[in-house]
């Protein structure tokens, strides 16, 4: 599992290990959503994105619908999105959750993208019950369209879902900085400070980030 045959461009041994992290994770039961279920919301997502058509999956149909517009173009997703989806039963926390999985699997997948190999195989799911555990600080929905257990920011985007909100941390660091990090405008791994910030902002205007 991301054995990358390219020698010529090393890939750094933490870098694998988070994106192993993320397919173990994906295939065992979460916290609202069973291992098939996260495997499958993970399936449309990549179709979504690739154009394909979505395949056959046991889940909603509002979680369907979100899967695959997150997927496919997420700044497309707006407030009626969401209100739409809870009306037609996709419980908030399984939305949260559900965006989870997504945000990791793209993450994974866009760096593929980026060296030109093929993307790896979604796993095999493993069965088992969800946790259905909530956060010890009540989740609310304040300016976000989602619960969150603080004020509305991108680090607390996920913390409705305790599980994922660690596993956003985990990749956040291999992939980007870690928020220790973040603090030292100096820090260089590879780019410099500044370099990466460039890198991030570009990105975040190409898909359309607003927060």
């Amino acid at each position: 599992m991301f054995e990358f045959a390219a020698p010529e461009l090393p890939i750094r041994d933490d870098l694998t290990e988070a994106f192993r992290h993320v397919w173990t994770r994906l295939a065992a039961p979460g916290t609202w959503w069973t291992g098939p279920e996260r495997v499958a919301i993970a399936a449309v997502a990549r179709a979504a994105y690739a154009s394909d058509d979505i395949p056959p999956v046991d889940l909603p149909a509002p979680a369907v619908e979100a899967a695959e517009i997150l997927g496919r173009r997420p700044a497309a997703v707006t407030k009626d999105h969401v209100a739409k989806w809870e009306e037609n039963g996709l419980d908030p926390y399984r939305y949260v959750e559900l965006i989870g999985v997504v945000s990791q699997v793209t993450a994974v997948d866009t760096f593929h993208r980026a060296l030109a190999v093929d993307l790896e195989p979604l796993p095999k799911a493993i069965a088992g019950e969800p946790s259905n555990e909530l956060p010890e600080t009540p989740a609310k929905v304040t300016k976000a369209w989602v619960p969150m257990t603080g004020p509305p920011m991108i680090p607390l985007s996920l913390s409705a879902v305790p599980a994922e909100m660690a596993a956003l941390e985990a990749l956040h660091g291999p992939a980007y900085l870690a928020y220790e990090e973040m603090e030292d405008p100096a820090y260089v791994r590879g780019l410099t400070r500044a370099q990466m910030e460039l890198v991030a902002a570009r990105t975040s205007a190409i898909n359309e980030c607003f927060y």
